[in-house]
């Protein structure tokens, strides 16, 4: 049987071609491509800027820098999340409140969220989970009221739609990653969108040394650096890779739908299986993922599709479970989804036949184990 990755990424010509350019033009760092990146990405996703850097994890940093999170100040983060999410707060200086999800869409629980702002508490971090979003329109009307920001970490959601805009929309900023196992890929990278002015120049100067950017590219200015600032630059091979992926992107938006909606038409009669309610027309899952009954049973499929040449991933630990985070308070609903979700299969080239090839593999298990 033929091994099945649980993702594996996909470059080709159209990527060669524009980093043959970047290496015959004799200039690497940030210029005109990763300009073209940006304006290209700013105007997918509906916002007036963009703002490429070196990961997702530092998009996250930059934005909580920009927004003048201080020593101690609170940022509200969700308790089932990457961990990226939490490290880029304490990075900045402040202080993580960890918040339980909801079961609908493993956001943020909103009356949860409303119920843990505290006087420190400066802002709160939506993360986007697999293509969904928890409903961001209620809180971004409560941190406008209790004078608080917004960052949507939409890593998960390139090319999905809430309310009518595309993810990233909804907050002060908006926070993407362009890491190896996204939609598309530069390799690692991250973005930032918004469309406020004063937070875009920001976001630059702290990316960039602190520099004045209006006067950057001024010999006698080179070096005015006007706020506290570090090198998170973007590279012209991320941009050039990052231009030959967005063509792509349109396809593959439509291809991540086609596999999930196959993964649900193939295993939602299976008994012990479940799917979370997933708009296709406006969700475009990162990956493809199920609940199982249980921890146990979930090990032994995993080590099934291990057997097969299949792979899988497990969904991340709750935050509180990781010893730089370890509290007393209980998050009841990230603990079960945590030990009942796996991701199958799920890079953006996988064919009709891959995807039949997994769910009856899946199927087998579950049946010979009820």
């Amino acid at each position: 049987m033929k091994k099945i990755q649980q993702f594996e990424p996909q470059l080709g010509e159209e990527e060669k071609k524009e980093l043959m350019e970047v290496i015959d033009s004799g200039w690497f760092t940030e210029a005109k491509k990763t300009t073209e990146f940006e304006k290209s990405f700013a105007n997918f996703v509906g916002r007036k800027y963009a703002v490429a850097t070196t990961s997702g994890t530092i998009a996250l940093f930059i934005a909580i820098k920009a927004l003048d999170v201080k020593y101690n100040d609170k940022v509200i983060v969700p308790d089932l999340t990457f961990v990226a999410s939490p490290n880029s707060v304490e990075l900045a200086g402040g202080a993580v409140t960890l918040v339980d999800i909801n079961k609908n869409d493993l956001c943020l629980d909103v009356n949860k969220t409303k119920n843990s702002i505290q006087k420190n508490t400066k802002g709160i971090m939506a993360v986007d989970f697999n293509g969904r979003a928890t409903d961001l329109l209620t809180i971004k009307e409560f941190a406008e009221k209790n004078d608080l920001f917004v960052i949507e970490d939409a890593c998960h959601t390139i090319g999905s739609y809430y309310n009518g805009k595309h993810m990233g929309f909804y907050s002060d900023v908006g926070i993407f990653s362009l890491a190896t196992p996204k939609i598309i890929t530069t390799g690692q990278g991250g973005l930032l969108v918004t469309d406020n002015d004063e937070l875009y120049e920001k976001f630059r100067m702290i990316k960039d040394f602190g520099r004045d950017m209006d006067k950057k590219h001024t010999m006698n200015h080179a070096f005015e650096h006007v706020i506290i600032g570090y090198n998170f630059k973007f590279t012209e091979f991320q941009a050039a890779v990052g231009l030959a992926q967005m063509k792509k992107l349109p396809q593959r938006i439509k291809h991540k739908k086609n596999m999930y909606k196959l993964y649900r038409e193939n295993l939602s009669n299976v008994k012990g299986i479940e799917f979370l309610e997933t708009d296709l027309n406006n969700i475009v899952p990162w990956f493809n993922d199920i609940l199982l009954p249980n921890q146990r049973i979930r090990e032994g499929l995993i080590n099934h599709l291990t057997n097969l040449g299949i792979g899988s991933r497990i969904f991340y630990p709750p935050i509180h479970s990781l010893p730089p985070y370890a509290t007393t308070q209980t998050f009841p609903t990230s603990v079960e989804i945590s030990n009942r979700g796996l991701w199958l299969p799920s890079s953006s080239f996988l064919s009709d036949a891959d995807i039949e090839i997994v769910s009856d593999a899946i199927k087998n298990y579950i049946n010979s184990n009820n």
